[in-house]
């Protein structure tokens, strides 16, 4: 601490005297360069006619210059800048021969001209930046090593090599010289802002993960014109941790909607929504967590709240489940457009072999379905006796793994036959609707589930919205064959 505000003081006594406070390592930096200058060509977009969101990209001309303190070109500099491009990704960078490597581009006598980047997944404003690193990246096989992996203290600080010294921005860098970190972006690049399917990407992993993205929804119940990107985006559930929705609007496969549904993770059940609301804005960081895209730490505007006798509101936009079959089980893909979508499994099987007790030999029995046979709370896949007793109840259209059920309240369930060869099986969690459900006092009735789909891992699970939608042949129940029509959860006299 004493150290601390000796130096604050002599920094003050410098700065009284007008002089300068010396700089460690000032000899070991570009000092002449003081900003970078980025500018594109092509066109840019405006904030009335943005670029859309693509994957594919957009191809913009590029030009980036180096300046010294009083503005004029930096024409002794020599050396590399890195590009950048915040929101969005470079699908690819190219210029004059051995000026491009990667995402960093070589200046020749202060400038590099005739560049051309391919930018995609831009949404909102976003920029291209520059930085002046002082890192000369080269191939680290070459002969002599390059300076940062050569064993020796090039620039005679002390220090040796990367990481050690820090004008080494990397192993393969040749010169042990610091940059000036000096920075510059383009002029604003416009692109629409992204749907639900660009968020998951239309594949099992999101190509937004991590960034903090902003979707915007239709907020009136009619359907967008043609070519509108704003789309109706509906709450489908609300649970303790989060809400899920729904675009309605998209056709992106075939006519047909796909990718179109996301979870936001919200620690807990979402303030003032209730199903078939409309949501106008949602932000979020893009996370992927046990196979399921997510939106982490989300903010959303509710830009209709759905009331039953409300006739401005229109009726309730929650859409119709997918149906699942043995085959769409089957194929990943199917199922990856539906992920935190309605579904529906019709007729399944529910488990006449489950229990608390040990597996006796690893092998499931009556009454005896628990594979956890070191009591850790886990199954561990590794092989193992654990491996082998979960992997054998799985096999058998009867089982369920008692110690699924016990953590998260899960039954494996089988589905109708379809020809011959293996049952088609995957999980629904009743407990979540009903916590006086007992697993062990069925014996082989059927069931039909309606809910939200889940991904956990290789398994697919079905998470009813209420009781309604988990009708047990012989219970009374039927079919609430509309989801727009059950477990709404009308808003109490204090929201209103």
């Amino acid at each position: 601490m004493k150290t601390a505000r000796s130096y604050s003081v002599l920094a003050l006594v410098l700065a009284s005297c007008g002089g300068g406070i010396p700089d460690l390592y000032q000899e070991d930096r570009a000092g002449a360069v003081a900003s970078v200058v980025v500018t594109t060509g092509g066109n840019r977009g405006t904030a009335a006619a943005p670029l859309p969101f693509s994957s594919d990209g957009v191809a913009l001309q590029l030009r980036v210059e180096v300046r010294l303190r009083d503005n004029r070109l930096a024409t002794d500099f020599n050396g590399w800048v890195r590009l950048s491009m915040a929101p969005g990704q470079f699908r690819s960078v190219t210029g004059p021969e051995g000026s491009v490597l990667g995402n960093m581009v070589k200046l020749t006598s202060g400038v590099a001209t005739g560049l051309e980047v391919t930018v995609a997944r831009g949404y909102g404003e976003s920029r291209i930046w520059a930085e002046e690193l002082g890192y000369t990246p080269v191939d680290p096989r070459r002969t002599p090593a390059p300076s940062c992996s050569n064993g020796r203290d090039d620039d005679g600080d002390g220090l040796v090599d990367y990481p050690a010294d820090l004008g080494c921005a990397a192993a393969n860098d040749d010169t042990e010289r610091a940059g000036s970190y000096a920075v510059g972006t383009s002029e604003p690049l416009f692109f629409s802002l992204p749907n639900i399917i660009d968020v998951q990407g239309r594949s099992a992993v999101t190509p937004l993960l991590g960034e903090r993205v902003t979707l915007r929804g239709r907020v009136t119940p009619d359907a967008p014109p043609a070519g509108d990107r704003r789309h109706r985006m509906v709450v489908t559930q609300t649970d303790n941790s989060g809400f899920f929705v729904t675009d309605i609007d998209d056709r992106s496969c075939d006519g047909q909607p796909c990718y179109n549904s996301l979870y936001s993770f919200n620690f807990r059940s979402p303030d003032g929504m209730r199903p078939c609301d409309l949501i106008d804005t949602l932000t979020g960081s893009v996370a992927e967590f046990v196979s399921t895209t997510q939106l982490a730490q989300p903010g959303y505007q509710i830009g209709l709240a759905w009331r039953p006798n409300d006739a401005a509101a229109g009726q309730c936009l929650i859409p119709d489940p997918m149906e699942i079959t043995p085959t769409t089980l089957a194929m990943d893909i199917l199922m990856e457009r539906h992920e935190s979508s309605l579904a529906r499994v019709r007729e399944v099987l529910l488990p006449s072999l489950m229990g608390p007790g040990l597996a006796p030999n690893g092998i499931p029995s009556m009454g005896a379905t628990n594979c956890d046979l070191n009591t850790d709370g886990r199954i561990t896949y590794d092989g193992g006796p654990e491996n082998q007793c979960a992997d054998a109840c799985a096999a058998d259209i009867n089982c369920s793994e008692w110690s699924n059920w016990n953590r998260y309240g899960q039954v494996t369930v089988t589905l109708p036959a379809m020809g011959a060869g293996a049952r088609a099986r995957m999980a629904i969690a009743p407990r979540i609707v009903n916590p006086n459900f007992d697993p062990q006092r069925l014996r082989g009735p059927t069931a039909t589930v309606t809910g939200t789909l889940k991904q956990v891992g290789p398994n697919w699970i079905i998470q009813p919205r209420c009781g309604a939608d988990f009708v047990v042949q012989g219970d009374g129940q039927t079919v609430c064959e509309h989801p727009r029509d059950c477990c709404l959860h009308e808003r109490s006299i204090a929201e209103e």
